[in-house]
């Protein structure tokens, strides 16, 4: 292969060039999105139960649905929320399971539930899938809400007609309804039923097809046609007497064009508003949509007093991590190409920074064949790459330039260069790959999120060793031309390689002393580690943007909760300034916990405050990015940082009267959640409400511990009523009294009428004297058949309780769910967890019935890291037999897997240098730095066991092999150190979370080179000795036999 590619440099080339024509069509064809879009081993089921309080909905609709789910098959375990109005069960899949079987089995058992109430909703049923928001839009101003409402489905409408749109989820929007207004007194002086009143509704409304005649003139549909305006709905006949009088609907009731009640309301920038999220398909690319979006706004023609935002893009993060990759691919070049020029020259540096982009668009190509998409991760497993992929260009053709300047032809140092390095190289590839195998067992929603790095990471690295063997020997051919006879760089080298041999001499002669300083060393570090930096699994990103959620009382309605947020509004846009405040986008009635999961509720608030850019605060900020993309007049002006505005803002906040909770939360790093989420479940409510308190507060005292919130609140004031003995002997039933306070109160859709093209719902509901008066619930009539009028009171008892504002449940039992964040500068979630279970491990242990565990964050964190380190074993594993396959020993690999404790050394003095807590990234950092120190310990124990196989003493062919392997070892850790140290200088903003894994990478590679050159060679020797003293010993007995 090596031979071919030097002898026929065209076909090499046409070879690159198709490579890199797939490539870029392979990038180009893949839709572009913020986050991979992850189909979770998660079935949920959804049922709407309108007007129901939290415990009817748990009796009635949540426990029916779980008992028929016990002998279900494949299922880990299920948690149901039951709050006012809805149902919503979520099902944890055991990782095997078939889920669309799954999905089959959950709707047959569902649908043949008996009993099921009849005004509940069908339950829909559905897998979970992330789905994250392209862009949204608000259509906000001071004008009636009508005209608000109806530009906002104009708008809606034009975007779901976009190409590449999934959905548009709305919030703040009121649809049209006609009203049938009554007064319980009046029907009941007219002597009519609300029955009846129903009945005359839904008999006078609908069009109703008759079939057709055939007549001689061909076919003829029949069509009766119902009422078609509001006032032939008023003039709907609800009786007749014996004289052919009529009672017309209009006499006892007005019929009225009203919006439907407010369950949520949407505001931004302190105005009302109409607030909607775009999400796009799975093949769209989050740029066209984005662009789509902006272009349907800007031709909207709105009408005066309304306006139109855009706000919360994600496409512009995808963008800045794009620039992210682009702007550190071209430092790391740059870098790459000055550091190979400096040690070697010009051509050099050229021909082996040309694996990079090869590299690249082999993985483009790899990750558009498996279907991944290009996305934030996606982005992410390209820089972990880019320190790797260079290595085998780098040993290849250091290796051959070293022949060349030794005298020999280019092309005979090309085939010979590259021959010698071949299996060594290919070994060093298969064991980096190797390294990332533990990525792969992560389970969960974690391991999808992040399945695609591993996949780059593999590919990169192969199509590197392909460009290393295929197309660099042919190039070094062409290209490479031998040094001047007076070589300057190669004189400076060897004054370099003299002070190093001066030191390397030292060490090999004390090399039991530095062996046992190095371990002793690497033992105190290692401790220190882990005693006193803390792990964190993800970081915060800096996004510009973050989510203030907060609570009224429960008994607060959704006006009362919008004029409580007006007040949080205006202490915002007090506090902020105009060059750091983006938008204001509030919500009221709702509040989202991450992109798939949210609460409904009148209590409920929720602002997002989306800031400007911050001031340029590095390097990459004020030159790089902007030269890159040629624009220099986009500096941001914000000084204060997220973390600063965010503690300002919680602290003024937080005294706003009339507020319950309050919390605010930033972007995370990853998957996210809560930082710590603990679950109690037992049966009885009053102790687990005990429980919850009792655990919030002890969270709360712990230093560092934050936001935290539990869920055992009590709900809303609840009338109970109940048949009596009065109402039994009149003939009434319970279904007939709660039929007549349901209707009245929450008003019943008893058809559907088309107003203006649009189908509305006909609504009976009572005039608001009773529906705002708590007290007329007594002094309701209810009309019985004979036309007698009875007052509810007389018929049914009458109890005023308190329940609970949600009912939450686990695998049957009932769930009292606490959740907190952490100050990771101050307290991680583990240690946090620590004191927990000293506290709390003895208190449940007494107490069998009940028991806690930990959800969320926490619970994922110990479940991803238990698989990871048993696939660690196994990839160590892989890792040594490979080197046993190269070296053909047992002794030799124990000596290179000797270099991964040296790695360590530095990853922990980079992270304590900088101050960073050990995170996910960190880990995904060493596993890329665990490739390319096995690779660089190696290259250097192989060519050390060939020269000694060629004759020479073991400490003259270890100080030949150091002074041979030197020079690339060292180019490799310079140009891998360069070209990722914008992430650990000058990374800000949304980059900065990429840090953790620059920091494990650089430092531990600059660690690891220095233990490389000094001290591995000192073990090789140590185990030499070890073996020679075994070998002697054993000849020894067999002579004495």
């Amino acid at each position: 292969m090596i031979d071919y590619s030097i002898k026929n440099p065209l076909v090499v080339n046409l070879f690159l060039l198709l490579i890199v024509v797939i490539g870029i069509i392979s990038w180009h064809s893949m839709p572009e999105e913020m986050f991979p879009v992850v189909e979770k081993d998660a079935i949920k089921i959804i049922t709407n139960y309108d007007g129901a309080s939290p415990e009817e909905v748990e009796k009635q609709v949540t426990i029916p649905i779980e008992d028929t789910l016990d002998n279900l098959q494949d299922l880990d375990f299920y948690y149901s929320k039951s709050s006012e109005g809805v149902s919503a069960i979520n099902l944890r899949l055991k990782p095997e399971a078939d889920v669309d079987e799954l999905l089959r089995s959950v709707r047959d058992l569902v649908d043949a539930i008996d009993g099921f109430p009849e005004e509940a909703d069908e339950p829909e049923i559905s897998r979970v899938k992330t789905r994250f928001p392209v862009i949204s839009v608000s259509i906000y101003g001071e004008t009636r809400q009508s005209l608000l409402f109806s530009n906002a489905r104009k708008i809606k409408q034009k975007i779901m007609q976009l190409d590449g749109v999934a959905g548009v989820g709305i919030a703040g929007n009121r649809d049209d309804e006609i009203w049938v207004i009554i007064n319980p007194s009046v029907i009941s002086a007219k002597k009519i039923s609300t029955n009846e009143i129903i009945s005359a509704l839904r008999n006078n409304i609908r069009d109703l097809p008759g079939g057709s005649v055939k007549a001689l003139e061909g076919d003829i549909l029949l069509r009766g046609l119902g009422s078609s305006s509001i006032k032939a709905i008023e003039n709907i006949t609800l009786k007749n007497n014996d004289i052919g009088g009529q009672l017309l609907l209009k006499e006892v009731a007005m019929v009225e064009q009203r919006l439907e009640d407010e369950s949520s309301v949407g505001r931004f920038n302190g105005k009302k508003a109409v607030n909607m999220s775009i999400t796009k398909t799975a093949e769209a690319s989050v740029f066209d949509v984005s662009n789509a979006v902006r272009e349907t706004i800007k031709n909207y023609s709105l009408p005066s007093g309304l306006e139109v935002s855009v706000f919360s893009d994600f496409s512009k993060n995808v963008r800045t991590r794009l620039d992210t990759v682009k702007s550190s691919g071209v430092i790391g070049l740059t870098l790459l190409l000055l550091s190979l020029y400096i040690f070697l020259n010009s051509r050099v540096a050229f021909i082996t920074a040309f694996g990079i982009p090869v590299s690249f668009l082999v993985a483009a190509f790899g990750m558009y064949v498996f279907g991944f998409t290009i996305n934030m991760v996606s982005l992410f497993a390209f820089l972990v790459a880019l320190g790797m992929i260079v290595d085998d260009a780098i040993i290849v053709t250091e290796n051959t330039y070293r022949h060349i300047e030794n005298g020999m032809d280019p092309i005979e140092a090309s085939k010979i260069g590259a021959k010698e390095v071949f299996w060594p190289i290919v070994a060093s590839t298969l064991t980096t790959i190797a390294a990332f195998l533990p990525m792969l067992s992560i389970s969960g929603t974690l391991g999808k999120f992040i399945e695609v790095i591993p996949l780059v990471v593999t590919v990169a690295l192969l199509g590197s060793l392909m460009e290393a063997f295929v197309v660099l020997p042919s190039h070094c051919a062409s290209f490479l031309k031998k040094p001047s006879k007076e070589n300057f760089k190669k004189q400076k080298w060897k004054n370099v390689l003299s002070i190093y041999n001066k030191y390397l001499n030292i060490c090999i002669r004390n090399r039991y002393l530095v062996s046992s300083i190095t371990i002793g060393v690497l033992c105190v570090i290692i401790a220190f580690a882990v005693t006193r930096i803390p792990y964190y699994q993800f970081g915060k990103v800096d996004s510009g943007s973050f989510f203030i959620n907060a609570e009224a009382s429960i008994t607060s309605s959704v006006r009362d909760s919008e004029r409580i947020a007006m007040k949080l509004e205006e202490l915002i846009l007090t506090e902020l300034s105009d060059d750091e405040l983006e938008s204001l986008y509030t919500n009221v009635g709702v509040s989202f916990k991450d992109f798939s999961r949210f609460d409904l509720g009148s209590q409920y608030i929720q602002i997002i405050v989306s800031l400007k850019k911050s001031s340029p605060q590095g390097f990459v900020d004020y030159v790089v990015t902007p030269l890159f993309n040629l624009s220099f007049d986009s500096y941001g002006k914000r000084d204060r940082s997220e973390k600063e505005i965010i503690n300002v803002l919680r602290e003024k906040l937080s005294s706003v009267s009339g507020l319950q909770k309050l919390s605010i939360k930033k972007a995370e790093g990853g998957p996210g959640g809560s930082d710590i989420v603990i679950g109690v479940v037992g049966q009885d409510q009053k102790i687990l409400t005990k429980y919850a308190k009792e655990i919030e507060a002890f969270l709360s005292s712990i230093d560092g511990v934050k936001d935290v919130e539990q869920d055992q609140d009590p709900g809303k004031v609840e009338f109970k009523y109940k048949i009596n003995n009065r109402g039994k002997e009149l003939g009434l039933t319970q279904a007939d009294i709660a039929e007549s306070v349901r209707t009245g109160f929450l008003g019943l859709e008893t058809a559907y009428f088309n107003l203006e093209g649009e189908r509305v719902p006909v609504r009976l509901i009572y005039s608001e004297q009773y529906r705002y008066d708590s007290s007329k619930i007594y002094q309701l009539p209810i009309i019985l058949d004979s036309g007698k009028t009875i007052y509810l009171a007389e018929v049914a008892d009458i109890e005023i309780s308190r329940g609970m504002n949600t009912v939450r449940r686990r695998d049957g039992q009932r769930l009292a769910k606490i959740s907190a964040d952490v100050d990771p500068s101050i307290i991680t979630p583990l240690e946090v967890t620590d004191i927990f279970d000293k506290r709390y491990a003895e208190v449940f242990n007494k107490d069998q019935s009940y028991e806690y565990m930990y959800l969320g964050s926490k619970k994922r964190s110990r479940e991803n890291f238990a698989d990871m380190k048993k696939t660690a074993i196994v990839s160590l594993g892989i890792i040594f037999f490979i080197l046993a396959v190269l070296f053909k020993t047992i002794l030799d690999p124990l000596v290179v897997l000797f270099s991964i404790p040296f790695a360590v050394v530095g990853v922990i003095l980079g992270h304590i240098l900088f101050g960073y807590n050990l995170q996910f990234l960190s880990v995904i950092g060493l596993l890329a730095l665990i490739g390319i120190v096995v690779n660089d310990s190696l290259i250097l124990i192989d060519f050390l066991k060939k020269l000694r196989q060629a004759g020479k003493n073991k400490i003259d062919a270890t100080i030949e092999a150091c002074n041979v392997r030197a020079r690339p070892i060292i180019l490799t850790s310079v140009t891998t150190f360069l070209g990722i140290s914008p992430l650990i200088f000058f990374a800000t903003g949304q980059t900065k979370f990429l840090s953790p894994m620059a920091v494990s990478l650089g430092f531990g590679l600059l660690f690891a080179t220095i233990l490389i050159l000094i001290v591995l060679p000192c073990f090789y020797l140590i185990m030499d000795d070890l073996k020679e003293m075994i070998l002697k010993k054993i000849e020894k007995n067999y002579n004495l036999t």
